[in-house]
């Protein structure tokens, strides 16, 4: 997963339960960081990146939809700010990621 000024990419938004590892790359230039709010009462974050570090962030997905967004100043509100759907266990329509150790 990308952080930039002002985007937040990742290879799909669609997922099944699961825990995962999200690998936070910020390839920008001003610090970033990224925080995961979703139902019942998930809310966590990585720490602040300067441009060029990384971090991970691991978290259990239940079914529902999550909020992925960039907690720093008002980059939110920049366009730092998007959404993953987790479906039921069961077939997906894409290909799915591997749980735990993906590079998301």
């Amino acid at each position: 997963m990308k952080l930039t000024e002002f985007a937040i990419q990742l290879p799909q938004q669609t997922f099944p339960p699961g825990t995962y590892t999200f690998a936070a790359s910020n390839d920008g230039q001003t610090t970033h960081a990224l925080e995961v709010v979703g139902p019942g009462g998930l809310d966590e974050r990585t720490t602040t990146l300067r441009g060029g570090q990384s971090a991970d962030l691991t978290v259990t997905l239940q079914p529902g939809t999550y909020e992925l967004y960039c907690p720093v100043g008002n980059h939110k509100q920049q366009g730092m700010d998007t959404t993953i759907s987790i479906g039921s266990a069961g077939p997906a329509n894409t290909s799915p990621p591997a749980p735990t150790g993906g590079g998301y």
